[in-house]
């Protein structure tokens, strides 16, 4: 079977990217695909937190690892964004995760790993009739799974330092223990 990657949002490439870790997503040794909306969310902003170390390993990586995958979704954003400048993203990224992974479900034997960091995506509903070979996981749940297979030294160091920069932006799975700890770490 054949599995990828695929980040569902801007937020667990911007939490990894703050940490300086964003070489986890390339841990597993499996593809990693971004939809291009993703890719957009985060470096629309250059100046944010994060925004211009994503571009960097985007680029550094595409081709090698790391695919950014083209969607309807984004195309029809770009038109939107022509006719009014001022034209929101709005759980544009999400949707595009949801064209990308529906495309790669088509081909036999595909399994994958959504990532996602706001728990409100699970509501989403292109995630309520996954099937069994697609498995949902929070950044944190990601972490800390490397850690337990030997792939990373330490989950909560991650954590720790993007909660340093983002604070409560970090999405953090209460259900893993890295929430108690680091959100005591939250700065005011």
């Amino acid at each position: 079977m054949r599995l990828s990657i695929i980040v569902t949002d801007s937020g667990p490439l911007i939490t990894l990217a703050v940490a300086g870790a964003l070489d986890a997503l390339l841990l597993p040794k499996l593809p990693v695909i971004i939809p291009d909306m993703v890719r957009f969310e985060v470096i629309e902003d250059l100046s944010k937190p994060g925004a211009g170390a994503v571009a960097d390993w985007i680029r550094r990586h595409d081709g090698q690892g790391v695919r950014v995958a083209s969607t309807q979704v984004f195309e029809e954003f770009q038109v939107l964004r022509g006719v009014n400048a001022a034209t929101k993203t709005n759980n544009r990224g999400e949707q595009a995760a949801a064209e990308v992974l529906s495309r790669e479900l088509e081909q036999r034997d595909y399994g994958g790993i959504l990532i996602f960091e706001d728990s409100n995506v699970r509501r989403q509903n292109f995630l309520i009739r996954l099937p069994d070979e697609v498995v949902v996981a929070s950044t944190s749940e990601f972490l800390y799974g490397l850690e337990r297979h030997g792939l990373l030294a330490s989950a909560s160091a991650v954590l720790e330092r993007a909660v340093e920069i983002r604070g409560n932006e970090v999405g953090l799975d209460i259900t893993d223990g890295a929430y108690a700890e680091c959100v005591n770490r939250t700065p005011s």
